[in-house]
């Protein structure tokens, strides 16, 4: 169900601004409230009194014996009556009433109050208009009154909003200025005796949990490694051997050729190590390589070693260096990001064409694939998402990660169907 607008509006506002909002509303409602009730309870009990005094007074005149257009009735000052010849006389307005009380009647800026018989030949009326003009101003004042409550209820409001809402706004802060590599912050201690040290125990205990996840991750991370490196280590010495028993005997291609390959699989291995230590440490910044990378040089090496998987599924690859592109980052971790994406647009092609094009500052590589649908260009990047039946969804995600720890721009275009192109864009200090 859509939600409406002033649903949406409240929501949009900040929590202090609803605090004030409520604050306001509920003075606002009760002040207007009661001062109506006033108002009411005051003008009704004005109706009856004068009411029921002008009716006296009409049934005194009208039980008089003779003419009731004789009796004087100047001692009752601010009394006037109408009957017989005078009732000619007499405001249009007075005529217009029906038999009956009726107060506050105006006539020339004037308030009286009407007391009309039943057989409508007898109308006495009584001038209230210093009483009605008493009544305004004691209106004005209530009007003044609850502007004069609505503006302390704002200011309040502000004041009190600001109290209550300052200690959540220091943990706000606190939380905020955490950085990903500090370990042990615990919040808790500053905010004791209020209701937010509810909030800053629960984050105290979620930091506890996670600087434990942190800390685990590290030792695994380290452990792995350092136990991967040993068993490369010997197998690289295993290889060295190989190699000099090689160098003795008549040359060998397949021999050779085998031994090159275990080396180049040993070095990619390493170079994997050193980059899951670097994704492993949020505080480390992006590898630098005393010896650059050659990227056409590499994608070549690359594409030679896809060579069998690529002829298998009857697809060629055409590499275009329109200039040199040298990068200062260790071949290892350039490899990984390439590797990935060439592996990619292979695993996604059948029988068609995949194009490498290398600039001064960009990498694209294109390919006549199945394309990717629309729907999933967003999650292509994600991790674990996957639209192989055998994928893990990590090899996109690895290469976004080092993209965004390197400060390269990644942009992926496709269309289902007819192909997918990515572009790496280099930043170079």
């Amino acid at each position: 169900m859509n939600e409406s607008w002033p649903a949406r509006w409240l929501l949009a506002l900040s929590l202090r601004a609803r605090l004030i909002l409520a604050i306001v509303l509920l003075v606002t409602v009760i002040s207007s409230v009661f001062a109506m009730a006033l108002w009411q309870i005051k003008t009704r009990l004005e109706a009856v009194a004068f009411g029921h005094m002008a009716e006296e007074q009409l049934n005194l005149i009208l039980n008089e014996a003779g003419e009731p257009s004789a009796l004087d009735l100047r001692m009752l000052r601010d009394w006037t009556l109408y009957a017989g010849e005078t009732l000619s006389t007499m405001p249009e307005v007075f005529s217009t009433l029906p038999p009956g009380s009726h107060h506050s009647v105006r006539v020339d800026g004037h308030y009286y109050q009407v007391q009309v018989s039943d057989d409508s030949q007898a109308v006495l009326t009584y001038n209230i208009t210093e009483w009605e003009n008493q009544e305004h101003r004691v209106l004005l004042l209530l009007v003044i009154g609850i502007v004069l409550v609505l503006v302390i209820a704002v200011v309040s409001a502000i004041r009190a909003s600001a109290a209550v809402l300052s200690p959540l706004r220091r943990l706000t802060e606190q939380i905020s200025g955490i950085q990903p590599q500090e370990r042990g912050v615990r919040l808790s201690a500053e905010f004791t005796g209020n209701e937010v040290s509810r909030i800053a125990h629960a984050v105290d205990a979620y930091l506890e949990r996670l600087d434990g996840f942190v800390s685990r991750e590290k030792y695994f991370t380290t452990a792995a490694s350092h136990e991967l490196r040993t068993p490369l280590s010997v197998v690289m010495g295993a290889v060295e051997v190989l190699e000099s028993q090689l160098a003795d005997s008549p040359p060998d291609t397949s021999s050779i050729r085998a031994i090159n390959r275990i080396k180049r699989a040993c070095h990619d291995m390493l170079g994997f190590i050193e980059v899951s230590l670097l994704l492993s440490r949020e505080e480390a910044q992006p590898l630098q390589s005393p010896d650059s990378t050659d990227v056409a040089e590499l994608v070549r090496h690359l594409i030679d070693e896809l060579q069998p998987q690529l002829q298998e599924r009857h697809v060629s690859v055409s590499v275009q260096a329109n200039s040199a592109l040298q990068l200062d980052q260790p071949e290892s971790l350039v490899q990984i990001i390439i590797s990935n994406l060439l592996r990619n647009a292979m695993e996604h092609t059948y029988d068609g064409q995949i194009h490498v094009e290398i600039s001064e500052d960009s990498l694209s590589i294109s390919d006549t694939g199945s394309g990717i649908a629309a729907e999933n260009l967003q999650r292509v990047f994600e991790r674990s998402y996957t639209t192989k039946a055998q994928g893990t969804g990590l090899g996109l995600n690895l290469v976004r990660r080092l993209c965004e720890r390197l400060s390269w721009q990644i942009d992926l275009q496709s269309v289902e169907g007819q192909g997918t192109r990515i572009v790496l864009m280099f930043h170079r200090a």
